[in-house]
């Protein structure tokens, strides 16, 4: 029995899932929305929302013990400065996880792990940025070609719909076989 044995061990050693755990709420925390298994999801998310309490309280003791789990200076600053205040006041919650389906290597349930409710304002505006930088940028494909294209010898390679007409047409159509099976030893047992 299983009686009081929270913690999921993930077939890995306690240093190990510990870094592991502290890299995967880092990842969260910096870009706010991670792919991965569902049992790693759900592992991390005590870590990312207990970092989010300490961030929304404030203090430096409170930094001192985030910064055990998050070792990059920049992602802590993000955490105190961006992510704890925009969510002064919810009371929890602040992970979601969206299943996707299973891995095509292993089958493994994979999942998004995503921060809830951050600013959908400015996830927008950088959209709008996005949007509006791909249509300024000049298109290739809309310059016109200055040499004639060559005609295609038998030996060059032909694209993937040209190649299945062409094979279409080469194939000889093969005639069905009709057989009719005459039972003669049916009548000769005696």
């Amino acid at each position: 029995m299983r009686h009081l044995n929270s913690v999921n061990k993930l077939n890995r050693t306690a240093e190990h899932r510990g870094a592991m755990l502290a890299n995967l709420a880092m990842s969260v925390l910096d870009k706010e929305r991670v792919i991965t298994t569902v049992a790693k999801a759900k592992a991390v998310r005590g870590v990312v929302e207990r970092l989010i309490t300490f961030s929304k309280r404030g203090g430096l003791n409170s930094i001192r013990i985030a910064a055990k789990t998050v070792q990059d200076k920049a992602i802590l600053k993000k955490l105190f400065s961006d992510i704890g205040p925009s969510y002064k006041t919810r009371e929890g919650g602040y992970t979601r996880i969206l299943h996707l389906g299973e891995r095509a290597g292993d089958n493994a349930q994979t999942c998004i792990l995503e921060l809830t409710g951050r600013n959908s304002e400015e996830t927008a505006r950088k959209r709008k940025k996005k949007h509006k930088a791909a249509a300024v940028t000049p298109d290739v494909a809309a310059k016109p070609e200055t040499a004639a294209p060559a005609e295609k010898t038998s030996s060059e390679s032909v694209s993937g719909a040209d190649a299945k007409s062409e094979k279409a047409k080469a194939a000889p159509k093969r005639k069905k076989k009709t057989e009719t099976k005459t039972d003669d030893s049916a009548g000769d047992k005696k």
